[in-house]
């Protein structure tokens, strides 16, 4: 695929496709493993327009998006998550956009916004079921651990993956 990409701060205009992204991305990836109905659900909670407004404003959180000739096909969120210099990154990519290099380039972006919080260190989870989300976090981080959490009312195992930001 050939687009000009580019990675910029999310303003409140983008809080629409950010959506958009995340149904399409969460869809693809979790319907079978949580089934649509519970997605459904996550993505109400988790994407409700005033959430993302308050992220667009908080200067702590970076809320970035990938734009491919202007549309948004990608999105990364980050934060500080413990004091002692943890924070997480998450981000989706459309599923017509996976493989074209757009999660690596928000994890770039992201890994730049944490250093400014100064983390050193991020860890995130992954369901075990999610191959995508493994397969790019394989590629980018250490896996740790695994362990079950809760997700839509199930005990699921996670796979644990950490990164330094700092070698």
């Amino acid at each position: 695929m050939s687009f000009q990409l580019r990675i910029r701060p999310a303003d409140e205009t983008d809080i629409s496709s950010i959506q958009q992204v995340a149904r399409a991305s969460w869809h693809a990836v979790y319907d079978g493993i949580l089934g649509p109905d519970t997605v459904e659900t996550l993505l109400t909670e988790g994407y409700g327009g005033d959430l993302l407004e308050e992220m667009v404003d908080l200067d702590d959180i970076g809320l970035f998006v990938a734009t491919a000739d202007g549309d948004v096909v990608g999105y990364a969120s980050c934060g500080m998550t413990d004091p002692a210099g943890i924070g997480d990154l998450d981000l989706y990519v459309h599923p017509d956009y996976w493989g074209e290099g757009i999660g690596s380039r928000l994890l770039d972006r992201g890994k730049t916004h944490l250093q400014s919080l100064s983390v050193r260190k991020i860890r995130d989870e992954v369901l075990v079921e999610n191959e995508v989300g493994n397969g790019f976090y394989r590629k980018h981080f250490d896996h740790v651990d695994q362990r079950t959490e809760r997700f839509g009312g199930k005990e699921l195992p996670v796979n644990v993956y950490e990164r330094s930001l700092w070698d």
